[in-house]
């Protein structure tokens, strides 16, 4: 399937580049995180719970909570929708847990263009880059660094592109070059 899907961890540029792809292939931009609290009810979310473990537990029960709902809500975005420029959001598909990898990878499989955006090949340095990126709190910082970490999306990708030191325009015609869909085929196919 010729969608594209952009991964990766927060402030890597996923918005930026979907709507830059949107711009030169004339596709809708999909994006998880605005469509993933609709999918979470379909299967038992409970908003009053998360607010809960928050105040109890903190930000990462929260994420671990959130893991229940997220491959069945990437399974939904994939079948609702077509044609278009997908954005995952930055945490919705990093997981510790490898049958939910495999849950989310088997939903990926069909798609040839699953791209990760990725600050650079250092982990250490990727999160000093994020940092810069984002104003992080102390409460936020260990879950932004567990994302960094995390090696779901490098699991999950099919081609990926090191951001840092690139304008938007570089990352954009970078995925565009790797996916093989060229600019030329939304003058086309119009």
């Amino acid at each position: 399937m010729k969608e594209i899907i952009l991964i990766g961890p927060v402030a890597v540029g996923k918005t930026t580049t979907a709507k830059l792809l949107s711009e030169k292939l004339n596709k809708p931009i999909i994006s998880l995180d605005d469509l993933r609290f609709d999918y979470y009810k379909e299967i038992g979310y409970d908003k009053e719970h998360m607010k809960e473990l928050l105040e109890k537990a903190g930000i990462m029960a929260i994420y671990q909570y959130g893991k229940i709902f997220d491959a069945y809500s990437i399974e939904r975005i994939l079948a609702d929708h077509r044609d278009c420029i997908f954005d995952f959001g930055g945490g919705n598909n990093a997981s510790g847990f490898e049958f939910e990898i495999n849950r989310i990878n088997n939903a990926l499989s069909p798609y040839e263009n699953v791209v990760l955006l990725y600050p650079c090949a250092d982990k250490e340095e990727s999160l000093k880059f994020i940092e810069k990126r984002r104003n992080i709190t102390p409460i936020q910082r260990e879950l932004i660094k567990y994302l960094v970490f995390d090696e779901s999306n490098f699991k999950l990708a099919k081609h990926t592109v090191f951001v840092k030191d690139k304008t938007p325009e570089d990352v954009c015609n970078e995925v565009l070059s790797l996916t093989n869909i060229e600019y030329r085929e939304s003058l086309t196919s119009n």
